[in-house]
């Protein structure tokens, strides 16, 4: 399913998922099948600006969530000027960015326990230490909703230097408890 925070500008979602009827009609016109073993949607989005409908087909492959199949519905045909202004790696990947982000939450509130926000972080017991690695992740994806730069705010926070958190948030990555980071950004 895609959200409206996953399209660039002007786009919208007007329908996402669209009603099952419809969906299985697309796919049997375009000679596709789909069944619990591989979940789609189908999405159907516009260009505010333009006008101009897409219904987009996501599937999961092996690299993850991607579009597996494109409709432009009517009226007039599309230019292939238009057809590469479609914002399908965007789409792509910031549904991709969001599903990951939630699998990693997902992962460490379960890792960090019901009292994840209570007292003092303290430090992990070691490189494996789950417990400690989700309750951070949680911390910072709290302090970096509302801050440019979370790991400073949150090692002020817990009375650590900056560098501290950053290394801690690294190998929270590597656990799956937090997102991938922003290339090129460090806080």
């Amino acid at each position: 399913m895609i959200t409206d925070r996953d399209l660039p500008q002007p786009w919208r979602v007007m329908a996402s998922p669209i009603d099952q009827d419809s969906a299985t009609q697309l796919d049997a016109v375009a000679g596709l099948e789909s069944g619990i073993e591989d979940p789609v949607s189908w999405d159907l989005i516009e260009n505010k600006e333009t006008g101009r409908r897409l219904m987009l087909r996501m599937g999961v492959d092996e690299s993850g969530i991607v579009i597996t199949g494109v409709y432009v519905p009517g009226p007039g045909a599309v230019g292939i000027g238009e057809l590469r202004n479609f914002p399908l790696a965007a789409i792509e990947s910031a549904v991709r960015s969001r599903k990951a982000a939630s699998s990693a939450t997902l992962t460490a509130a379960m890792m960090a326990g019901p009292d994840a926000h209570e007292g003092p972080l303290g430090k992990p017991s070691g490189p494996d230490d789950n417990r400690f690695y989700g309750r951070l992740a949680l911390r910072y994806l709290r302090v970096a909703a509302n801050s440019a730069r979370p790991a400073t705010d949150l090692a002020k926070a817990e009375g650590v230097t900056p560098r501290t958190v950053q290394r801690w948030t690294a190998r929270a990555r590597e656990l799956g408890m937090l997102p991938p980071g922003r290339p090129g950004r460090s806080s």
